[in-house]
């Protein structure tokens, strides 16, 4: 499933988004801020490719539950994309 370009564009404007693609939270001896916003745009893209989950139909706090541990996950891949890049958080 690709993410249309306009779908994460509106994300980062609105701030939606649970991934912070700046270019300063992550570093990289030798690299300029845009290849780490590539790299970030990349792995968020990897992210989110994951998927939602299970569908519970049940709505309510169920669903709230459901969506964190999907943020949870889509966190996680992130974290892991940008580390096996080569990448560290900046303190």
């Amino acid at each position: 499933m690709r993410i249309p370009i306009a779908l994460v564009a509106a994300l980062l404007l609105t701030g939606c988004g649970p991934l912070d693609l700046r270019g300063t939270e992550w570093k990289k001896a030798g690299t300029m801020f845009q290849e780490v916003s590539l790299v970030e745009v990349e792995c968020a893209r990897k992210a989110f490719e994951i998927g939602p989950g299970p569908d519970l139909v049940l709505g309510g706090l169920l669903d709230v539950g459901r969506i964190a541990v999907q943020e949870s996950r889509q966190a996680g891949a992130f974290s892991d994309c940008m580390t096996s890049a080569g990448y560290q958080r900046s303190s």
